[in-house]
This record gives structure tokens, C-alpha cells and sequence, in this order.
């Protein structure tokens, strides 16, 4: 098991990493280029969506095929497409490449949650998904630091040097440990209907819902995707052999309430860093790399506590975990908001560590709670539901703060309105989730 769970980590630490590790780089990309920042916002957006769209094909892939060939498949073309992204030379093609990467990542992480359910043992579970929570919260934290020092020191094409040898090393782990081939329905098929209009509805949801504040056309498009997925759920229903079996979130309440308080979850803590990293550098005046240090404190909390949670949850009831964990990031965001209000870095740094320990108590067992509720044939499409949510959680998150950042009050300078609308984004992400701890809170568990 644990040569198992140790591929799994490095698995889940490469998807926030390499989508975080960019994002001090882009001013140099954007010199060398020539590309403006909407040009690098698309670089963000097409990794993102195309990680989305990946990753419930690939669940039902898993299923049909095997999880243990998937896995390999989405490992080895990471790593060669991470490989070729050290030669990129315009922003087109970085884009076509952080779009395949995406695809890549989606199937590694949907496959790589199915392998672990599968080959952990249920009491050791939340355990286990405790450290895959703290390989991701290591990722996303590890990702702006590291990727700056190479990007400082060596130029941003060490970033992909380095997540090649990630990805080598992912690979040659995944060789040596998985030695069973999970396959649950060998006899099933994907419809190409049922494809076209998950990646038309996926796609126009998340377009749409990018682009809320800066195009008018983006509520058709969001509109769109709604009916797309709508049309979607309706033949998916009627289907014999669905690529979304959307039945089970009306027979498992369990599931589809653990699923609606990860989105929520997301879409409240996800936004967080961003809204911070503005207001502790233009209105406390610190510096990047103080800042980062300062957001540090939540993520290293998470890293610490997340694997002790998740070992807590395989002892006691995991929906009070998840329930208590969102009411104390809920409570750590509303004080957050009262320190930027009042601009006291003490309840801030306070707060961002009350949120740390939120996420810890709620991420890991709620995890736990997805991948048991459902039964070995149903693993796949649980582990892909996990990642969408997770995906879509954080687009709600930046539409949010677009629309919150672009409110303004005739009479506040620019600092003003920056200072006030960070404190209103801290107060609707603290109710989100607040909200959340109902659904999280639901127990409906399979072993």
C-alpha cells in the first residue's frame, strides 16, 4: 500500500504545481513574446478547461480499460508534452501545450484517487486522503515560490525542465507499484452525443463564467453551456450506459451533498491568496515576498494538520469533520474580513491560520466521504466528479472576485475601493461556506 500511496502523492502534488508554478513567469513570457495579458490569461483558462473537460471521459475511460493503463497514459504524455514545452517558441503554442497538459493532468488525477480507493483499505482511507490533501496544498503553496527562483536564477523554461523530471520520476514510481489492472466495466461504452454535449456545456459554462465581467457575450455563452448540460442530463438519465450516471445523485444523497459542499468549498478558499496578495501589497505595503510568506501560514498548517485529519476521520464520523471544518473556515474568513477592515495584520495572520485548520478538518474526510459512498463500479466516476467540482469551484471563485474587484463607489480613490471590495469578497466567501457546512454534513457511507 504504501509504495502505492507514495506514487499517488507525487501524482497529486504535479496538477496545483504545474498549474501555480507559471504564474510569476508571465511577465517574462509576455517580453519575450510580444503577448498581451489576455494572451497569458488564455494560457491560465486553456489549461484549466481542457483539465475540466478530461477529466469525466477519462473516469468512464478507467472504468472500461483499466485505471492502472489510464494513469500511465495521462503520466507519460505529461511528461512528454512538459518535456517539449522547454523548446516553445510563441505564446500560441504554449497555450496549445498547457491545453494538452491540462487533458494529461485531468486523467492523472481522476485515475490516480480511483487507485487509491481501491488499494487502501477502507479504515485507512481518510488517512490516506489526508496525504494526498497535503501533497496538494504543498503543490499550490511550493508552485509561485519555486517556480520564481527558477524563473529568477535559470529562466522560466526550468519550470518545465523540472515538472519533466517530475514526471519521469512519477513515472518510474508508477511502474515499480502498480501491478493490478482495475477494470469495472469492461463491456461499457462512451457515447459520442453524450461527449459532444458534456464538452460543449463543461466549456461554455467555464468560458462563460471567466469572462462574466470583461465580454457582454458571456452569458449567452454561459446560458449555452446550461442548456447544453441540461440536454445532457436528460439523456443521460434515459441512457442504459451513461457517461454521467446522473441517477446516483438522486438515489445517493451522501455523494451529491459531499459533492456540492466541495464546490462550495472551492469556490469560497480558492480566491483567497489572490484577494490577500492584493491587499497585503497595495494597501499594508508588503512586499511579494513577505506576502507570500505571510500566506504561507494557511498552507503550512494545511500540510502539517490535512494527513492527522483525514487519520481522525478513519476513527470517528467524517461528515462532522467536513461539517465543523467548513463552519471554522467560515468563521476564519468573516474575522479575515474584519482584519482587512480594520487592517490588523494580527487578526489576519490569525484568521489565515483558523482557515488552515478548516480546510484540514473538512478537505481530506470529505474526500472520504465521495470515494466511499458509491459502490467499486461507480469509483471512477466519483474520483472524476472530485476533480470537476474542484475545477469549477475555482473558476466560481475568480468570477466572483472579478465581479467584486470591478465594483466601484463614486467618491473612493482606487485604494479605497480596493481595501472595501476585498473586505466584501472575504464576507460572501466566509457565508459561502458557512452555507456549505449543511451539505457537509450529510452522511451516507458504502464501505
Amino acid at each position: 500500500m504504501k509504495s502505492v500511496l507514495y506514487t499517488m502523492m507525487l501524482a497529486a502534488f504535479l496538477n496545483p504545481f504545474a498549474s501555480s508554478s507559471l504564474t510569476m513567469s508571465f511577465p517574462d513570457m509576455m517580453r519575450e513574446f510580444g503577448a498581451s495579458t489576455n494572451d497569458m490569461a488564455w494560457v491560465v483558462e486553456a489549461f484549466l478547461l481542457c483539465c475540466t473537460m478530461a477529466v469525466i471521459p477519462a473516469g468512464k475511460l478507467a472504468d472500461i480499460y483499466g485505471k492502472r493503463k489510464l494513469f500511465y497514459i495521462g503520466s507519460i504524455v505529461f511528461t512528454i508534452i512538459s518535456g517539449l514545452m522547454c523548446f516553445v517558441g510563441s505564446v500560441e503554442m504554449l497555450t496549445v501545450y498547457r491545453a494538452l497538459q491540462g487533458i494529461a493532468l485531468g486523467i492523472v488525477y481522476t485515475t490516480s484517487m480511483s487507485i487509491l480507493t481501491l488499494s487502501v483499505p477502507v479504515e485507512r482511507r481518510g488517512y490516506a486522503f489526508g496525504m494526498i490533501g497535503g501533497m496538494v496544498y504543498l503543490g499550490l503553496s511550493l508552485g509561485p515560490a519555486l517556480g520564481g527562483f527558477l524563473n529568477y536564477y535559470y529562466g522560466w523554461r526550468s519550470i518545465f525542465v523540472f515538472t519533466t523530471l517530475l514526471g519521469v520520476v512519477a513515472n518510474v514510481m508508477a511502474f515499480r507499484s502498480l501491478h493490478k489492472e482495475w477494470v469495472h466495466t469492461p463491456d461499457s461504452s462512451i457515447s459520442m452525443k453524450s461527449l459532444l454535449l458534456y464538452a460543449l456545456g463543461i466549456s461554455a459554462v467555464m468560458v462563460g463564467i471567466t469572462e462574466w465581467v470583461r465580454f457582454w457575450w458571456s452569458v449567452y455563452a454561459f446560458v449555452v453551456g446550461l442548456v447544453a448540460l441540461s440536454v445532457l442530463g436528460y439523456v443521460e438519465w434515459h441512457s442504459k450506459d451513461p457517461l454521467i450516471p446522473v441517477r446516483i445523485f438522486v438515489s445517493n444523497l451522501g455523494f451529491t451533498m459531499s459533492s456540492v459542499a466541495a464546490m462550495m468549498n472551492f469556490s469560497a478558499t480558492f480566491g483567497v491568496g489572490f484577494v490577500l496578495s492584493l491587499f497585503l501589497q497595495m494597501i499594508m505595503g508588503f512586499d511579494s515576498r513577505m506576502t507570500g510568506l505571510i500566506l504561507c501560514i494557511q498552507t503550512g498548517i494545511m500540510v502539517f494538520l490535512a494527513p492527522r485529519m483525514g487519520a481522525l476521520s478513519d476513527r470517528y464520523n467524517p461528515s462532522q469533520f467536513a461539517r465543523w471544518g467548513m463552519v471554522l473556515i467560515g468563521l476564519g474568513l468573516l474575522s479575515m474580513a474584519y482584519g482587512t477592515f480594520t487592517e490588523s495584520m494580527a487578526i489576519i495572520m490569525i484568521s489565515l491560520a483558523i482557515v488552515g485548520i478548516g480546510v484540514s478538518c473538512f478537505a481530506p474526510p470529505n474526500n472520504n466521504l465521495i470515494m466511499s459512498s458509491v459502490p467499486k463500479t461507480y469509483i471512477g466516476f466519483a474520483s472524476s466528479t472530485i476533480s470537476t467540482v474542484r475545477l469549477l469551484g475555482q473558476t466560481m471563485s475568480m468570477a466572483l472576485i472579478g465581479v467584486i474587484l470591478a465594483h466601484t463607489i463614486e467618491g473612493m480613490s482606487a485604494l479605497q475601493m480596493m481595501e472595501y471590495n476585498s473586505t466584501v469578497a472575504l464576507v460572501v466567501f466566509g457565508v459561502i461556506c458557512l452555507v456549505g457546512a449543511i451539505p457537509a454534513g450529510v452522511r451516507n457511507m458504502r464501505n
